[in-house]
C-alpha cells in the first residue's frame, strides 16, 4: 500500500492565472441617432462612452473602432454571435457624447445596449 496521493489533474493555485484577462476596449452605450426636431439620421449614431465627459476627453478616442456584438437566432459560419463594425468620428456636444458611423446602420432594437470602443487604431 503506498501512501502517495492520486493526482487530480488539476494545476496548483501557484501556477494557475489568478487575474482575469485584460480587457482591450472600453465599454460605451448606444444611445440614439443624430436628429434634429423633425427628422432623425439613423447613418450616424450617437454612443456615450464610459469614463468620457467633456469635450477635450473624446479627444483620445477620434478614429477609434466600435464594435458592436449581438446575437443572433441562427448560426452563420459556425457562431450565433455578429458585429457591426464602426468607427468615432467627432464629439457630439460638450458632455462626452461622440458621434459614431457604423458599416450598416444601427438596429433601432440596439438603442440602451452596450459597444466596445476598441483601443485601435492609436493616434498616439
Amino acid at each position: 500500500m503506498s501512501t502517495e496521493k492520486k493526482s487530480s489533474g488539476r494545476t496548483p493555485p501557484s501556477k494557475r492565472q489568478l487575474h482575469q484577462p485584460i480587457r482591450l476596449y472600453t465599454k460605451g452605450k448606444f444611445i440614439g441617432f443624430r436628429r434634429s426636431r423633425e427628422s432623425q439620421r439613423p447613418g450616424t449614431a450617437l454612443v456615450t462612452i464610459e469614463g468620457v465627459r467633456t469635450r477635450e476627453d473624446v479627444e483620445f478616442y477620434l478614429g477609434k473602432r466600435i464594435a458592436y456584438v449581438y446575437r443572433a437566432k441562427r448560426a452563420k459560419e459556425g457562431s450565433r454571435y455578429r458585429v457591426i463594425w464602426g468607427k468615432v468620428c467627432r464629439a457630439h456636444g460638450n458632455s462626452g457624447v461622440v458621434r459614431c458611423n457604423f458599416k450598416t446602420n444601427m438596429p433601432a432594437s440596439a438603442m440602451g445596449a452596450t459597444v466596445r470602443v476598441m483601443l485601435y487604431p492609436s493616434r498616439v
